[in-house]
């Protein structure tokens, strides 16, 4: 299953901006649609029944809105989203954690954000983690082809030995609860497990025992390689716009409140 947020038409011609500044825009709209995939990942990309919101979903909308181009946002599973966007003509994809392994494999529009990384264990778990290395005798969940992934399979762990792959937060989450699957450690997004959960005494339920210092996550909007260099160069440049006229930075903060350590 995946939901569609509403298609934005693209608009020609002046388009006046925010407060006193003028940003003007002036191509052609391009005659392909641009097909946006995401996940659900609050509070960055929240899909319900409403369609697709959260900080970063603002963030690209008002890039896209402001490119004229013509969109349409998919959420998909995580891994589907990603092979989405490594494959398909016109597809772009957030967000999307920049690491020197994934360079090669995008064309980067720009950043919208930092977030942090931490294993997590039910808060009755005595486990204690002062080095990544001690992590390697539990067993441990990640997203399938998430950064965390990626980083801890190039760290030495090894899928189906001491890693282990799902395909949705909710599973990862779930099996911190179901002793019968064996599973010590999950590694989330900090932000993540504020927004997932629904009051303070489910949050109490699970404990950080290790913060990935060097895995702070640059989040980005990102395009496949097969996507026309003229696109991305013109969304790549309102972005670029957008962010120096404060615009996006509206955006983070007003989003502050939702987050535990907005970076």
């Amino acid at each position: 299953m995946f939901y569609k947020s509403k298609l934005i038409k693209g608009f020609r011609g002046w388009l006046l901006l925010f407060s006193t500044s003028l940003l003007i825009f002036s191509h052609s709209i391009c005659a392909n649609t641009l097909n946006i995939v995401t996940e659900h990942l609050a509070p960055f990309q929240i899909v319900n029944a409403e369609g697709i919101g959260g900080l970063s979903t603002e963030i690209v909308e008002t890039v896209l809105k402001a490119s004229g181009y013509q969109y349409v946002i998919e959420a998909h599973p995580w891994s589907m989203s990603f092979n989405r966007a490594k494959q398909e003509e016109n597809t772009c994809i957030y967000s999307l954690a920049y690491i020197p392994a994934r360079k090669s494999m995008f064309k980067w529009v720009g950043h919208i954000i930092k977030s942090s990384i931490s294993f997590y264990s039910l808060a009755n778990n005595p486990i204690k983690i002062s080095r990544l290395s001690d992590a390697e005798k539990y067993n441990t969940a990640v997203i399938r082809d998430d950064v965390t992934h990626h980083y801890l399979l190039n760290n030495g762990f090894v899928e189906n030995e001491n890693i282990y792959v799902m395909d949705s937060y909710d599973s990862l989450l779930k099996l911190l609860d179901t002793p019968s699957r064996n599973i010590d450690l999950v590694v989330i997004n900090n932000d993540l497990i504020r927004n997932r959960l629904e009051n303070i005494q489910e949050t109490a339920k699970y404990k950080a025992v290790y913060l990935l210092e060097d895995l702070t996550l640059d989040f980005y909007f990102a395009c496949s390689l097969q996507t026309k260099q003229s696109v991305v160069d013109d969304i790549k440049e309102t972005m670029a716009s957008l962010e120096q006229q404060g615009v996006l930075l509206k955006i983070r903060e007003k989003w502050q409140k939702s987050m535990s350590d907005l970076l």
